[in-house]
This record gives C-alpha cells, sequence and structure tokens, in this order.
C-alpha cells in the first residue's frame, strides 16, 4: 500500500511531461530516480532559500543577493534502473547548497546539488508505484518542533513523529511550546502537562509566550548561528515565533478555526529566513500530520532515546508482545506502538 498522505496545497509534483502533447500510450515509462554523487561543499556559491515548480530562489554567498534559478532534473539527479529506488519530489530542497550561474542580474541556472549532510523529509503522493519523498529541509543543525499549549491543543502525535525523524537523520531535535499566556493563573508550565515527559528523555525544553516575549532569551542561546527548521502542527504559532526572535513581520500570522480547532495555513511553502549573526532558519508550512518517510518498522525503537539500551531477551525484538519484553512499562509506549502499527500498514 503506498503512503497515506496528508499535506496542503503546496504539495505539487513536477511533471516533465506537461504540456507536451504527447498522447499518453506512446510516452515512455518513466524509471526511478536516485539523486546523483554531487558536489562537494567547497565547489558550492549559494543556498536554496525557496523552491518552485521547475524553479527555486537562492541566496549567492559571495553578496548575499538573490537570484531566481531555473534547473533540469537530468542535470542534478541521475536515472537508474533499479527496484525500490525513491525519487524525491524536487531535485533541490531549501537548505541545500548549489552551484549556480548566474543568466541575469537576477536571474540564474542550478548546475548541480552538493551532498547532504541531512535532510527532514516526509511521504508525499507517488505515480505508478514510485515512491515520492517530499524533502522539507536539508543541511540542518536543529529540528525546532513548535507545538502550542492550546489553541490548538498539544498534540503529541506530531510532535513525536518529528522527533522520530530528526533523531533518524541524526540531526538535534528540539522541542518548543509556544502560547503560555493561554494558561490559567497558577497553572505551572511544566510540571504535569503532557510535553513534561521530554526533558527527562534528553530533550531540550522552552516554554515561550511570543506575544508577551517570555522565555524567548534562552531559545535564541541555543539557536543562534545555526541551521534550524522550524515546525509543527498548524496553527501552533510557528511564523509568530520567528517574528518575535527576527524582530520583524515575515509571511502571515493566522487565527484558528474555531469550528475545527485546527490552524490555518499561513506559510505556503518552507522559506529560509536571515538571522543574528549567521543564523539560517527555515520557517515551513503548518501540517496536520506527518508520515515518517524512510524508517523501516525494526529501526523504530532505535529513534526512541528511551528504547536503546532495553535488553530485551529476543534479538530483533519489535516490543511488541514478544515474551520478556520491558517496553511496556515507558511512558510513550502506546506512542510507539501506534506508528509502529501504521508503518507495518504502509499509512506511516
Amino acid at each position: 500500500m503506498s503512503p497515506k498522505f496528508r499535506g496542503n496545497g503546496n504539495d505539487y509534483l513536477d511533471d516533465e511531461d506537461a504540456g507536451m502533447g504527447r498522447s499518453p500510450a506512446r510516452r515512455k515509462k518513466k524509471v526511478p530516480e536516485a539523486r546523483s554523487l554531487g558536489l562537494s561543499s567547497q565547489e558550492a556559491n549559494a543556498i536554496v532559500a525557496e523552491v518552485f515548480p521547475n524553479q527555486c530562489r537562492v541566496i549567492l554567498d559571495s553578496n548575499q543577493s538573490s537570484l531566481l534559478c531555473s534547473y533540469r532534473r537530468a542535470g542534478v539527479v541521475s536515472k537508474v534502473k533499479a527496484e525500490g529506488e525513491i525519487r524525491e519530489r524536487s531535485p533541490v530542497a531549501v537548505g541545500d547548497r548549489v552551484l549556480v550561474k548566474s543568466t541575469g542580474s537576477s536571474t540564474g541556472v542550478i548546475e548541480g546539488v552538493c551532498v547532504r549532510r541531512n535532510c527532514l523529509s516526509r511521504p508525499a503522493p507517488g505515480r505508478d508505484g514510485v515512491k515520492i519523498h517530499h524533502v522539507i529541509a536539508a543541511n540542518v543543525d536543529f529540528v525546532l518542533v513548535v507545538a502550542s499549549v492550546q489553541e490548538p491543543e498539544f498534540s503529541s502525535g506530531v510532535v513525536d513523529r518529528f522527533l522520530i525523524a530528526a533523531e533518524a537523520e541524526g540531526i538535534a531535535p528540539l522541542l518548543c511550546i509556544t502560547k503560555l499566556d493561554l494558561l490559567g493563573q497558577g497553572d505551572s508550565p511544566a510540571k504535569g502537562t503532557p510535553w513534561s515527559v521530554y526533558p527527562q528523555l534528553g530533550y531540550g525544553l522552552f516554554e515561550v509566550s511570543p506575544k508577551e516575549a517570555v522565555g524567548l532569551e534562552s531559545l535564541l542561546k541555543v539557536i543562534q548561528d545555526k541551521t534550524v527548521v522550524f515546525c509543527g502542527h498548524s496553527g501552533v504559532g510557528k511564523t509568530s515565533l520567528l517574528r518575535r526572535l527576527l524582530g520583524s513581520d515575515i509571511g502571515r500570522v493566522g487565527q484558528v478555526n474555531e469550528q475545527t480547532g485546527k490552524g490555518r495555513h499561513t506559510t505556503t511553502g518552507a522559506v529560509l529566513l536571515g538571522g543574528p549573526g549567521i543564523s539560517k532558519w527555515i520557517d515551513t508550512p503548518g501540517i496536520r500530520a506527518f508520515g515518517l518517510a524512510k524508517i523501516a518498522p525494526h529501526e523504530l525503537s532505535q529513534n526512541f532515546p528511551e528504547f536503546r539500551n532495553l535488553a530485551c531477551p529476543q534479538v530483533g525484538c519489535l516490543h511488541v508482545e514478544e515474551l520478556g519484553c520491558l517496553a511496556q512499562s515507558f511512558t510513550r509506549y502506546s506512542a510507539y506502538r501506534r506508528i509502529l502499527e501504521s508503518i507495518l500498514a504502509g499509512d506511516y
């Protein structure tokens, strides 16, 4: 079963044959594609700041100016005839280091993409049995998972999936709880809350109120001069948080739908922003569900810190019903079981 995808309207697919006037019967069957070996980081002269169908905006290293660049998929990926290969929705992603050739004062062309250190990705709609991944951001130092106290309520399911995706790529994950101003008087921000378990597992936790400028300094100390992707549920306040941290307006700030309790999308695609010093902060669209793109069932437990040193009596224990498995005592065991079952079902 192909993975279900629950994204927003920005989830386009590049269609190389669109508008070519070819008959479907005569169209050659596409083979899966894989990234080429790529350039070294020393060969790059720009970074991808925004991605559009068949184009992207880059920021030049030399003078920090922007160019709108075109690219040909064949120029930055190599075609391979192999079963089970995974195609990326776009051959470039925000955060990619690229080699750009200028073709005008504000235009250019991508001539190559560097090998990535890491990337944050999710499944995307596939065609003809080909698995497709949407790379949200590449070459990042931190994944900052933003969740809110209320409006919308804290969702551990979405948080856990982002944390797992970051762990799987070797990216340091952080958790930021926003809208502290919505807590009632006398409520303790951390004790007895759904997010109080995460610091105990070693995750960095920041509790902030962008509206009242509370708790921002401690977060800023950690993410300054770093490349950070801000991600999370729709309506949790990622853009409001970034506006406070940057001290300038970016994007649009939306309201939470009163009928559904869900946030309205205010960012339509990932975008690389500036920041203090050499900070590179990436704002992303809010999501309602997040699929895990690259994790096999037997790999899932290794992305839960509490499972890593578990001495199970059975080799290859999936921590389900195996005799003598101790995983059921863990606080996040039910979350582990839900995610494992979704992966086994092909629903991701």
